[in-house]
């Protein structure tokens, strides 16, 4: 469905599902947005028990039938694994007997977009567990928008409050910091500990919002907001898989050979076909070309099942080396191509003597962040409206030998490497999956 398709079905009324938490909300709108029916409950562990008698309530209470329904909203989480999966699955079963669309937004961004904060690093708080919390990490400008910084985050406190000082050191001196959300809630004594002020003015402490999540999929923002792409279709926002899956997926890969070589002229055509299906702002086959002649250039390819699975180009000299462009097809996606090649690149950048390797990545490429993180690559600077497409703001973070506890040999040259940044104004490109 395209954006503008996305925009008409406004014009019906709609029904929102907020169910990424105990903490349940139904809510019936009108084409204008306002609320017609409301239903809450605290449903512990019962969520497929009781949406659905709470979503017939609501339609009941603002006299709508499920086939006038224009659209239906649902939280894609992080949260409870089972409050998003019977959140989309009723949103689903309801937009078929509607023929209308779902929608959908992060349970973070719905927070942060509806927080009212300014100048600040806006950090949503989800519950994740008896000890672990979601957190999303935003920044509020001083008029008040909000924007994506970085990828979601789940761990104990202690951990998350590590990466909050990461990400705040990406901010003008002086900007504030604000935790919200029921997270900031349940933790709220500590976080005053390490942020007097932090927690006020209180926002949704009490719990989710369907009217927030109602403001994010009708705000008509994408991805530079932390909302999906407006007219692509509603999926979960997992921040960390499920046990068996990730179970299934080891077993895999541990039986799926991938092996690594030069990136070769032949290669050219295969890559920039590749490179136009999964990129919006592809680099042209003359670019990769160009590149691959310079003499701090690293290029490799991933071939798996008799094909080309992946391949990056990076500048590795003594001393520094930079990431230019990694790319994944899509079918090969979280099979360890571009974990193989990444570990390629730092066995290069040992033999260099490369102590420090930097990259682009776009805040809303989740994925790409959390790979580049196992690898002990950390936040390091922000380049706002990198992104001409979508007007995304870059993430860079850089990698060094000694924060990852690695050790490669020094050149007796030394020194960075003259050439080892992007190149001639262009972004970097990554889209491992």
């Amino acid at each position: 469905m395209s954006a503008g398709a996305v925009g008409a079905v406004f014009a019906k009324p709609g029904l929102v599902i907020e169910s990424a938490t105990a903490h349940v909300e139904v809510l019936v709108c009108a084409p204008d947005g306002a609320a017609l029916a409301h239903e809450a409950e605290d449903v512990g562990h019962g969520h497929t028990r009781r949406l659905t008698p709470l979503v017939t309530q609501a339609l009941a209470r603002a006299q709508v039938e499920p086939r006038a329904l224009g659209w239906i909203a649902a939280d894609l989480g992080p949260g409870s694994f089972t409050g998003v999966r019977v959140g989309l699955a009723t949103a689903e079963a309801l937009a078929l007997a509607a023929d209308a669309p779902v929608l959908g937004a992060s349970a973070l961004a719905a927070l942060a977009l509806s927080s009212g904060a300014s100048r600040a690093l806006l950090v949503p708080l989800v519950p994740g567990g008896r000890h672990d919390l979601y957190a999303g990490f935003f920044r509020a400008d001083l008029r008040g928008r909000v924007t994506l910084l970085a990828a979601p985050r789940v761990a104990a406190l202690p951990a998350l409050l590590e990466s909050v000082a990461e990400a705040r050191a990406l901010l003008p001196r002086g900007s504030g910091l604000r935790f919200v959300g029921p997270g900031a809630a349940r933790e709220r004594e500590a976080l005053e500990r390490f942020a007097p002020g932090s927690t006020g003015p209180e926002w949704r402490f009490a719990g989710l919002s369907a009217a927030d999540l109602a403001a994010a999929v009708r705000s008509g923002l994408g991805p530079a907001a932390g909302l999906p792409v407006p007219g692509e279709e509603a999926r979960p926002l997992y921040v960390r898989s499920a046990q068996a899956e990730e179970r299934v997926r080891r077993a895999a890969l541990a039986a799926r050979p991938i092996r690594i070589r030069d990136f070769a002229e032949p290669d050219l055509p295969v890559v920039a076909a590749i490179e136009r299906r999964i990129f919006s702002d592809a680099w042209p086959e003359s670019f990769f070309r160009e590149e691959l002649s310079q003499a701090m250039a690293w290029g490799r390819v991933a071939e798996a099942d008799g094909g080309l699975a992946g391949y990056l180009l990076a500048w590795v000299g003594a001393g520094a080396g930079h990431v230019g462009n990694l790319g994944v097809v899509p079918e090969a996606r979280r099979r360890g191509v571009a974990r193989a090649l990444l570990e390629d690149l730092l066995e290069r950048a040992a033999a260099v003597g490369a102590t420090t390797l930097t990259l682009e990545v776009r805040v809303s490429n989740f994925a790409a962040q959390a790979l580049y993180r196992a690898f002990g690559f950390r936040l390091a600077g922000l380049r706002r409206g990198y992104y001409r497409d979508t007007g995304e703001d870059a993430l860079t973070m850089a990698w060094t030998a000694a924060d990852a506890g690695v050790a490669p040999a020094v050149s007796g040259r030394g020194g960075l490497a003259q050439d080892a940044g992007s190149p001639a104004g262009r972004p970097t490109t990554t889209n491992p999956g």
